[in-house]
């Protein structure tokens, strides 16, 4: 298997060629694996053999079984070094270990085997075709193991329920992506299943997830868009947010990865403005603590970019454009697009720049604006006040609806209003 971020002993000083941590050899294994670093250590250390991961793992785990009659997925799962969860490859690699260890030495702890083949599941990519048979496999069995425990009274228990309820989402969420009417059936049933656990445990915030999981899935079966009220999404990613805070840290590569989705959320219901805020703020947070090369940092900092990404439509006109600049004071603006329904498919090779009038182009909801040259006195304290373009008016065209930041919702001619292209920072 390649291994990201192998270790690449050139690209360092000689004096400071990496070692791996454990064994404290430098370059390749005995099989010939390179060194390899997937978690949130910099300079030169957190270097390891694969090799010697997965034996470090399984040795403390079995330490820990021994004492506890237990064990910590830990090992398996986080860097001792940085104290962060491994990524990509690498997570893939030690959750596959994880269990074959559990297989091998925890056999009849159908709690620990769920849970295990539950993070293999997670690890995996999905759109990985090659890997489809290896899905199938650890989905065959963590079903197996299900129906086992159901026809025994004795294996249940609520951490054995909690353990079916994580599978059985992850099994959801798995044919979810696959997308066919047969794997978007079966993923419904996982979910209503996980849904009913959870509420036999009293997990509020997990049964509303699996509804809303649900209503996905429906709504795909039926080729329609799935009705999501932007006022719950907000609640319901600002809810698991501040839960994972509470039990991860603000800085757990899983907060921020539900910050990321939070900030979606504000987007998509038009509130760039703290979306923007909020996601900078975090794309600060998850720099300085993970590193510019981790891909939470990467995938937090696209998210920042298309919340960015400042769209106006023309007049004469369905496409819709990015806004880059104005030019000759206000009165023209350079525009570049089409762009697409969905920015993550975006081609801007195959994109145009062009400039027109800026009172030919119209900002969709939610862009943030900044207000000049209001004359009227009850008007006027808006000048260089910052909001979000709120609503327009069928009655007149050239009246917006703007949503400030502290002072609501008010009426402005579009002549008064441009596009802030940038955010200053909150006073």
């Amino acid at each position: 298997m390649s291994l990201k971020r192998s270790a690449s002993v050139a690209g360092l000083l000689e004096e400071e060629a990496p070692c791996c941590w454990l064994c404290l050899e430098e370059g390749p294994d005995a099989s010939d694996k390179p060194l390899c670093r997937d978690c949130s250590c910099r300079g030169t250390s957190g270097f390891v053999h694969l090799s010697c991961a997965v034996k470090y793992a399984e040795n403390m785990s079995r330490d820990d079984a021994a004492e506890e009659d237990d064990y910590a997925p830990a090992f398996f799962r986080t860097c001792p070094n940085c104290k962060q969860d491994y990524q990509g490859d690498v997570a893939y690699a030690l959750a596959k270990a994880r269990v074959d260890f559990v297989e091998r030495e925890f056999k009849n702890n159908y709690e620990m085997c769920l849970d295990a083949m539950t993070e293999n599941l997670y690890a995996l990519d999905f759109k990985d075709e090659q890997r489809r048979s290896e899905w199938e496999d650890i989905c065959s069995k963590m079903i197996s193991i299900i129906e086992i425990v159901d026809k025994d009274p004795s294996l249940q228990h609520d951490g054995m329920s909690h353990s079916i309820a994580m599978a059985e989402t992850s099994i959801g969420e798995f044919k979810y992506e696959l997308g066919t009417k047969e794997y978007l059936e079966d993923a419904k049933k996982h979910f209503i299943r996980s849904k009913d656990l959870w509420e036999g445990l009293g997990e509020d915030l997990d049964v509303r997830a699996m509804d809303r999981k649900i209503r996905m899935v429906v709504a795909k079966l039926n080729g329609t868009e799935p009705e999501l009220d932007t006022a719950e999404e907000i609640i319901h990613w600002r809810t698991k947010y501040n839960d994972s805070i509470e039990r991860f840290g603000e800085t757990d590569t899983f907060t921020i990865e539900q910050g990321v989705d939070l900030a979606t959320a504000l987007h998509d219901a038009d509130h760039t403005i703290e979306a923007e805020r909020f996601l900078t703020t975090l794309a600060q947070k998850c720099r300085l603590v993970h590193g510019i090369e981790h891909n939470v940092t990467k995938e937090t900092l696209v998210a920042l970019q298309v919340i960015k990404v400042r769209q106006v439509y023309l007049s004469t006109g369905s496409d819709v454009f990015q806004a880059l600049r104005y030019e000759s004071d206000g009165e023209r603006i350079v525009l570049q697009g089409p762009l697409p329904e969905h920015l993550d498919e975006r081609n801007v090779d195959k994109e145009k720049t062009f400039t027109i009038d800026s009172k030919d182009a119209r900002s969709l909801k939610g862009t943030p604006v900044v207000c000049h040259s209001l004359q009227l006195r009850s008007m006027v304290h808006l000048n260089g006040k910052i909001g979000e373009i709120s609503a327009y008016f069928e009655e007149d065209e050239n009246i917006c609806l703007v949503h400030f930041e502290e002072d609501g919702c008010t009426k402005v001619k579009l002549e008064n209003v441009r596009i802030l292209f940038e955010l200053p920072e909150k006073k």
